[in-house]
């Protein structure tokens, strides 16, 4: 009795401790749930893995610190995975925001699939007027870009030899809480016909799929949810996966805690029908 009493009157407090701890457990494990991976984000991965050795691949990261719960960990997977490939790429940034996130994660990561800036992926830094950079890029991308983040002339750079128009880039990647990658579409994939990947935060996901299925994009990663496919698909774990299993914990514990509860007092009223028969 006084059990079935205590699931059903638990102090709140130890309710709030239990659900810090399911939320922040997550977070200091690496722990792995398999989970289906989405056509569009095998479609995208299947993309990128069919890319010849040394590819060059321009990766837009057009996001800012008020989106980094679900584009952060996008760009991260992708640049895992150009990294793990050893493609070429560089990154390209319409937010300012963007340019040093972006910079801090990949130098992060470099040392992890040895690869080096300036020799296998460069930042060409914040650029602005997205239409005309654009249309101007694909003429000439080392007269338009000039130098990198750094200050580095992009024509010195290893990373950039063989580089000169917009032909020989051999994929586009846009990570973007906004309308970016419709730039990129009509200045840059549409007239040259060049494969191009998307990772949208999931509101603006709906928008993409009329691309998806025209073929003007060859996949996507959806949001936190498709961040936490594609890091399955390049084989770690990371903050989307922990982002996830976090949700997922509290979750189970609030489903846990609704079904004792209830389970709680079902028992407790057929406890007290028994004593009024007793008593009769």
């Amino acid at each position: 009795m006084d059990l079935l009493r205590l699931l059903q009157t638990i102090d709140r407090r130890f309710i709030y401790a239990l659900l810090l701890l399911a939320v922040s457990a997550p977070f200091f494990l690496s722990i792995r749930i398999p989970v289906p991976i989405s056509p569009q984000t095998q479609a995208l991965y299947n993309a990128i893995e069919a890319l010849p050795p040394n590819s060059f691949v321009l990766l837009g990261a057009d996001w800012s610190a008020g989106s980094r719960g679900e584009n952060r960990p996008q760009t991260e997977a992708l640049m895992r995975h150009l990294m793990k490939r050893k493609l070429r790429f560089a990154l390209l940034c319409f937010d300012p925001q963007a340019a040093t996130l972006t910079e801090t994660m990949a130098k992060r990561l470099q040392s992890e699939y040895g690869v080096q800036e300036g020799v296998n992926w460069v930042n060409w830094g914040y650029k602005v007027d997205l239409e005309n950079f654009l249309k101007a890029l694909v003429l000439n991308v080392p007269q338009t870009v000039s130098a990198d983040i750094n200050g580095t002339p992009v024509a010195n750079l290893p990373v950039m030899q063989g580089i000169q128009t917009a032909r020989d880039i051999r994929m586009i990647l846009d990570v973007t809480p906004s309308e970016t990658f419709k730039a990129y579409i009509q200045f840059v994939q549409g007239t040259y016909k060049i494969p191009m990947g998307l990772a949208p935060t999931s509101v603006m996901a709906p928008e993409a799929f009329n691309y998806l299925d025209s073929g003007q994009l060859i996949g996507m990663i959806n949001g936190l949810q498709g961040a936490i496919e594609y890091e399955q698909k390049v084989g770690y774990v990371g903050q989307a996966t922990r982002a996830g299993l976090s949700s997922s914990f509290a979750h189970l514990l609030i489903i846990s805690l609704i079904l004792l509860g209830n389970l709680a007092m079902l028992l407790q009223r057929r406890q007290r029908a028994r004593l009024l028969e007793g008593r009769r």
